[in-house]
């Protein structure tokens, strides 16, 4: 049955090839120059087409973001810098900051913020003299306790005496569970 079936396909391209041929053959030598012309602007156009579809601003646009997000995507599929509890990774970052390398101490933050932790991270050292203040107050913080899931999320929290929130350092578990700073 399936020999049937090609042999029955194959006669039909045979067929459509043999017509295409006795066309070909049926064109006079201008005829053909022109079919030849047709094709080519034809094939012009499309090229045209296709360049401006790839130098449209929008389309740049999209893939540019779609390169963003695989590379940000990436990096926290390799984000591996932090600590198995929040704890660990609190005294990571305070041990950073006390040797004063700020880029170590950004790698604990998600890969999206780091650049601008390092910029804030500089301004700080440049504007307190160092980081001696950051520290005492990350040294003060005390773990709270929520409404929240405790096994992706961890508040550190310090309270001033009328009950408010004066410091706090919120941390989350990654894919790869290893907790980050949130935010400081």
């Amino acid at each position: 049955m399936l020999g049937h079936r090609m042999s029955h396909w194959t006669s039909d391209v045979l067929y459509v090839l043999r017509s295409v041929g006795i066309l070909l053959f049926m064109f006079n030598q201008t005829s053909k120059k022109m079919a030849l012309w047709f094709l080519g602007i034809i094939g012009v156009g499309v090229v045209v087409w296709l360049g401006a579809l790839y130098l449209n601003p929008e389309e740049q646009a999209k893939r540019d973001a779609l390169k963003y997000f695989e590379d940000l995507q990436a990096q926290y599929e390799s984000d591996t810098y932090g600590g198995a509890t929040p704890e660990e990774t609190l005294q990571l970052f305070i041990t950073a900051l006390e040797a004063g390398d700020i880029e170590l101490a950004s790698k604990y933050f998600l890969p999206d913020e780091r650049e601008e932790t390092k910029q804030d991270l500089v301004k700080a050292q440049e504007q307190q003299g160092g980081f001696n203040g950051l520290v005492s107050r990350i040294k003060d913080l005390n773990k709270t306790t929520g409404t929240y899931d405790v096994n992706t999320t961890a508040f550190f929290t310090t309270l001033g005496g009328d009950g408010v929130v004066r410091f706090q350092v919120v941390l989350t578990k990654n894919q790869n569970n290893v907790w980050k700073i949130t935010d400081l």
